[in-house]
Order: C-alpha cells, then sequence, then structure tokens
C-alpha cells in the first residue's frame, strides 16, 4: 500500500513529515482491524463489541453507560449500539439505573462473560509482528499518543 505524497516540499533527511507518519499509523490501524475482526468475526463480536465486553469484564459489576462512553471515548450513539449489538446476542442486558433513574446500567451476562473469555485467548494468539517489535512499538506509540494529546488540550478549542 503506497502512501500518498502530497504536493509541497520534502522534509529534511532526517525527519519524517507529519503527513507520512499519520498516513502510516492510518493504514496500519486499518489493517489492524481487519485482523482483529476477522479473529473475532466467528465468535459473533467486533473489536469494538469487544472492547465493551473487556471493560464490563474487568469492572465486575453493573456499568453505567457513561462509564463506557467515557472509557472508550466514543459518541454516546456508538456505545449504544454497540450495546443493542451485544444486548441482541444475549452478551449483555441494559436496566435503568434504580438509584438514579436517568441512568442506564449494562451488565455482562454469563454468556457474555464466556465469550469475552473466548475472546480474549484468541486476540492472545494473534500475532501482528515480532514481540519484541510489538514493545518497541507500544512504547513509541504511548509516546505520540501522550504528546498528540498534550498538543490537542493546549491548541484553540482542543479538548480536554
Amino acid at each position: 500500500m503506497a502512501i500518498a505524497q502530497p504536493p509541497h516540499s520534502a522534509p529534511a533527511a532526517d525527519a519524517v513529515a507529519p503527513y507520512t507518519l499519520i498516513a502510516a499509523v492510518l493504514q496500519t490501524q486499518k489493517l489492524i482491524s481487519h485482523q482483529l475482526d476477522s479473529t473475532l468475526r466467528p465468535l459473533g463480536l467486533s473489536f469494538a463489541r469487544y472492547e465493551v465486553l473487556a471493560i464490563m469484564v474487568a469492572a465486575n459489576a453493573p456499568l453505567p453507560m457513561v462509564r463506557i462512553v467515557r472509557a472508550l471515548d466514543r459518541h454516546p450513539t456508538t456505545i449504544g449500539t454497540l450495546i443493542e449489538g451485544l444486548e441482541g446476542s444475549g452478551l449483555a442486558v441494559r436496566a435503568i439505573n434504580r438509584s438514579d433513574r436517568r441512568s442506564t446500567l449494562v451488565t455482562i451476562t454469563d454468556k457474555g462473560r464466556e465469550v469475552a473469555v473466548s475472546a480474549t485467548r484468541a486476540l492472545d494468539a494473534v500475532a501482528l509482528v515480532d514481540p519484541q517489535v510489538m514493545r518497541r512499538l507500544h512504547d513509541d506509540l504511548q509516546q505520540l499518543l501522550s504528546a498528540t494529546r498534550r498538543a490537542s488540550t493546549a491548541a484553540p478549542g482542543g479538548r480536554p
């Protein structure tokens, strides 16, 4: 997959142009997402649905939907659609929070817990690249993410 080059001057020889890095990260994300979704498809999951299940497994208690929205940094409608799919598959249930009727609680079912465990095993077996390369990439991407968040929040109109 080739990375498109914009029609302006090239950066210094030892520098990486931001657009080149961004394109590489986005293309890598697409490939990894496709592989993860393919791995989870036999279990009836997408990676996005798996993320919701994983949060519920970790919480080990009913969660307000707003906590899932915040944890995954996704739009409430997106999370609602994911939970609706999990509910339709019998992996989660929603209920009105009795202590705050404005809030919806989401609970993982026993079947959801079993599927989440199976999905975690399947994902653990996915070998994207050499484990040492993965460790270095993880560390570098965490630094990039932190720097990008700092720059984003420092910019006028940036998100907190």
